[in-house]
């Protein structure tokens, strides 16, 4: 795995995107809704990771490895969609009717997928207090809303650590991130969103609330 050069980390979001956002619902354009699934989003001042789990993903928590796992159940892990890499938006700008709005984009450099389901920029609504944002696809393929997780706006930071995975950091949550170690295995590709352990007296105690990896939930990230 490689982390964005330098250049690439300078400020490029407005403050008001900063922290852990995690989506309550998605309504597709054929009115199909997920409220669910897992969606967790982590905005760095560039640099973003999301981890995206389904229901039935959640559900494989119990199984010890890929071994372990029925044929159907690893095609539920490989429908898994995730990401690191940077984002890119405009400054919040507010409207008439009193709505701040903004643009973004993203692009990933590690990717559960290979492909991205939605390549499309996000038009971005802040509500007044800036807790609650509304995200639409241009094309209307997609609305989803998204919730402002409290203590996530600092300190905001991302490392590589020795085994070679990234940790991104907002607060009192993080995603650490380990790409496929092996071609030959294709599902081995982690994403993992952590909390930092209640009453810690350091920033090193964090516990995996959810993974790509369902064996790695409730195993400390040290």
């Amino acid at each position: 795995m490689r982390l964005p050069s330098p250049s690439m980390t300078s400020p490029t979001v407005p403050d008001e995107l900063l922290g852990c956002w995690r989506r309550q619902w998605i309504e597709y354009a054929d009115g199909a809704r997920d409220d669910t699934s897992i969606v967790v989003w982590l905005q760095l001042p560039s640099l973003m990771a999301d981890i995206r789990l389904s229901a039935e993903a959640l559900s494989l928590a119990g199984r010890t490895g890929f071994a372990d796992c029925t044929h159907a159940e690893l095609a539920v892990l490989a429908a898994n969609d995730s990401s690191a890499g940077t984002t890119v938006c405009s400054p919040f700008h507010r409207g008439d009717d009193g709505v701040r709005r903004a643009t973004a984009e993203w692009s990933s450099t590690v990717g559960f997928q290979e492909v991205s389901t939605f390549p499309e920029p996000g038009l971005l609504e802040l509500n007044g207090d800036g807790n609650v944002m509304i995200e639409r696809a241009p094309s209307g393929a997609y609305v989803e809303e998204w919730r402002l997780l409290p203590d996530t706006r600092e300190p905001l930071h991302c490392m590589l650590l020795p085994n070679g995975a990234s940790w991104y950091r907002a607060g009192d949550v993080g995603v650490l991130v380990h790409d496929r170690r092996l071609a030959v295995a294709p599902l081995d590709c982690e994403f993992s969103f952590a909390r930092r352990r209640a009453g810690s007296a350091t920033d090193e105690e964090w516990v995996i609330d959810a993974s790509t990896l369902p064996w790695r939930v409730g195993a400390a990230i040290t």
